[in-house]
Parts: structure tokens; sequence; C-alpha cells
């Protein structure tokens, strides 16, 4: 089930678990990290319109926040630099294939080279995307831009969250008292040298 934070929270850095969301284990990793909102389903009916729309339409579209501290384990290092390499040698290596296919011979380069290398370059870029700290966390803005979700968290991240929650539903922040208004305030000068 997946579990919920307040942008506000955030977004200033207050209510953040000191836990990592994927491992439960203690934070040896404190990280600006960037979420975002998944594409909205309408978006992918213009892919047949082409690629670059796509990416224009969900720029437009996706929702970002920054989150000046996020607590990462050293699993979820680990775990960052193994996808680094493991989708980073695909993505190398196809685009060294493609460079090849267009060296050796420009005009008629040979298809199963230039296939074979935009196949794994593609396929190495995908993967890139799932080391980045908001995919190591499993986090994603929601549509409504309200909230953090983290899916499939480690039990005690979820259970930090909660008590967090908890704590603020228990204990509301005490507002200021109310004070004059611009408007008050002008009247009662205008009112005195008038009067």
């Amino acid at each position: 089930m997946p579990t919920q934070l307040p942008v506000t929270w955030v977004s200033a850095g207050h209510g953040v678990p000191t836990v990592c969301a994927r491992h439960g284990q203690p934070g040896t990793l404190r990280a600006r990290t960037e979420f975002e909102s998944a594409p909205a389903g309408w978006s992918y009916a213009f892919i047949p319109l082409g690629l670059l729309v796509f990416v224009l339409i969900r720029a437009a579209t996706r929702k970002r926040i920054d989150a000046p501290v996020w607590y990462y384990c050293d699993s979820c290092r680990s775990m960052r630099r193994i996808r680094r390499l493991a989708w980073g040698v695909p993505a190398v290596l196809g685009a060294g294939l493609l460079v090849y296919a267009l060296v050796e011979d420009p005009a008629n380069p040979d298809p199963w080279l230039f296939i074979s290398g935009a196949l794994a370059g593609i396929a190495g870029y995908v993967g890139l995307l799932t080391t980045s700290l908001a995919a190591i966390a499993r986090g994603r803005v929601s549509r409504d831009g309200q909230w953090i979700v983290v899916r499939r968290p480690d039990p005690a991240f979820a259970a930090a969250v909660e008590a967090a929650l908890d704590h603020a539903r228990s204990h509301p922040p005490v507002l200021p008292p109310p004070t004059r208004t611009h408007e008050q305030a002008a009247r009662e000068i205008f009112g005195r040298t008038m009067g």
C-alpha cells in the first residue's frame, strides 16, 4: 500500500523520516531529490503523432517537487551504483555501435549494426532512468500535486510517516492572533487626522 507525505512537508524538508523509504534502514545519505508526477493517462494517446509531441505534452503537464532532504541507506547507494553500471554499459555500447555503423559506411550503414545499436542504446537509456534518486525511493508526485506518494515503502518508513502525520493531527500549528489589515490601519490613521 502506498504511503503519502504532504508536499508542503517534503518541499520544506520537514516531517521526512530519517529512514530509507525502500529498505527501512537508517539513512546514511541525505540528498536533494526531485520528484515528479507520472504522465497523465491521456498523454499516451499522442505517441502515434510522434515521440516529440508526447515529450512536449509530458513536460507541460508534469508536476515537479524539489525535496531539499531525503534519506537513503547504504543498500540504496549500492543499488544505484549497480544499476548505473548495468544500464550504462548497454547505453554506451549501443551508442558506439551506432557511431561505428555510420562511420564505416555513411551512405549505406549496416542495418544489423544500426538496429542493434539503436535498441541497445534505447534500452540502456530507459534503464538509466531507474537510477534517479526518486526512482530508488519509489516516490512520485500525485496528479493533484498535493502529495509525494511512495510506492511499496518499507514498513519502518510507513510507520514513521504515519507517526509524523498523527503528531501533526494531534498538535495542530498555533496561529498568531489576527493583525490589523492595511485597510484598517489606513482608516485609523486617516480617521485620526481628519477627525
